[in-house]
C-alpha cells in the first residue's frame, strides 16, 4: 500500500464494488460522449459489470486510488493484460492515472512480464502514447443497431533500454 498527501493506493476489496463500478460508468459518461454512439457506451458499461471486475479482481490485481477516503481511481492486471484503469473525470490530468500505470507495470515486472498489453479506447489512446505504449492495431467491436466501437490493441515493453 503507497500513502502521501491524502493518497493511498492499495488493494482492490469487494466491498468496493459499487464505488469502482459507479466511477466507472461516471468516467464512460463523462469521457465517452464526444467519442462514442450510445450503443458503444452501453457495450462499456456492460462489459465492466460487477461478475467481471471481480473475476479479474480474483485472477489478476486489482489496485483502487483513494483521496480523503473516496475511490477516486482504479487499474487490474490479470497475466500480461492491463485493463480497467479509470480515474474519476474531477480528478484527471492530476497524474493519477500514471499512478496507476506505474503500479500495475510494477506488479508486472515484479512477476516476470516484460511486455504488457491494453485496449485502448478512442480518448485514452493519447494518455498510453504519452506512457510509450505503442499501438499494434486498430480495430472495432460490432455493438447493437450495426454501430461499432473503435479502439487500439496497444503494449510497452518494460524492460530497461540501454
Amino acid at each position: 500500500m503507497i500513502k502521501q498527501n491524502n493518497i493511498k493506493i492499495r488493494r482492490f476489496r469487494k466491498t468496493d464494488l459499487a464505488d469502482v463500478r459507479i466511477l466507472i460508468y461516471k468516467t464512460i459518461d463523462t469521457c465517452y460522449a464526444d467519442f462514442y454512439c450510445v450503443e458503444a457506451i452501453n457495450f462499456f458499461k456492460n462489459w465492466h459489470n460487477d461478475q467481471k471486475i471481480i473475476k479479474n479482481a480474483k485472477e489478476g490485481y486489482t489496485i483502487v486510488v483513494e483521496k480523503n477516503n473516496q475511490i477516486i481511481g482504479t487499474g487490474t492486471i490479470a497475466g500480461d493484460e492491463i485493463m480497467r484503469v479509470f480515474v474519476d473525470p474531477v480528478f484527471q490530468k492530476r497524474d493519477f492515472g500514471k499512478l496507476i500505470m506505474r503500479e500495475l507495470e510494477q506488479k508486472a515486472v515484479s512477476t516476470g512480464i516484460n511486455v504488457v498489453k491494453l485496449d485502448a479506447s478512442l480518448p485514452s489512446k493519447k494518455f498510453y502514447e504519452l506512457l510509450d505504449y505503442v499501438v499494434l492495431e486498430e480495430t472495432f467491436v460490432e455493438v447493437e443497431n450495426n454501430k461499432r466501437l473503435d479502439y487500439y490493441k496497444m503494449e510497452k515493453s518494460l524492460t530497461k533500454k540501454t
